[in-house]
Parts: structure tokens; sequence; C-alpha cells
């Protein structure tokens, strides 16, 4: 377990063990959550954004509902293809 201090001014220096095998750099945003008598703090990850900005990020490009449309239909006629080839049926 390592331990922190809490100055006069509510400030908590992360030891730089903890930095480094986090790889927590100088600007580095964390959040912290209070879960009963815990206080637990996680990075803030800018590589997966929040999934509410991503709203209307693939407009303008080809549409995947009729895509995914097209190859179904083209497995259901594959489907009955292969089903009028076997023998007996």
């Amino acid at each position: 377990m390592v331990k922190a201090t809490i100055s006069s001014k509510g400030q908590i220096a992360i030891p730089k063990a903890v930095r480094d095998e986090l790889n927590l750099k100088p600007g580095t945003q964390v959040s912290i959550d209070v879960q009963g008598r815990t206080i637990v703090m996680r990075p803030l990850v800018a590589d997966y954004p929040d999934w509410r900005t991503m709203r209307g990020m693939a407009r303008g490009g080809p549409s995947l509902t009729k895509a995914l449309e097209e190859d179904r239909a083209w497995e259901l006629e594959h489907d009955e293809w292969i089903g009028r080839k076997r023998p007996g049926s």
C-alpha cells in the first residue's frame, strides 16, 4: 500500500511509483468518485471519448443499414438456392 498526505490546500501528490505504473503525466485528468467511505480515482482516457459525444459521427458516409439489408438479402437468396440444390428437398 502506498500512502499520500493531503496538504492544507486539499491537494494530494500521487506517488511516483503509481504515476509510472498508470502512465500518468502532468495535465492528465482524473475522475474522483466517492463510494461509501472510499475515494476512487481513475484517469480519464482521451482515446475513448464519452459515447454521448459520438452522435452523428457516421453522417455523410455510406448507409450501414442499407449495407446490412443487402447482405441479409444475399444470405436469404443463397440459403434458398442451397435448399433447392439439396437432393430430396
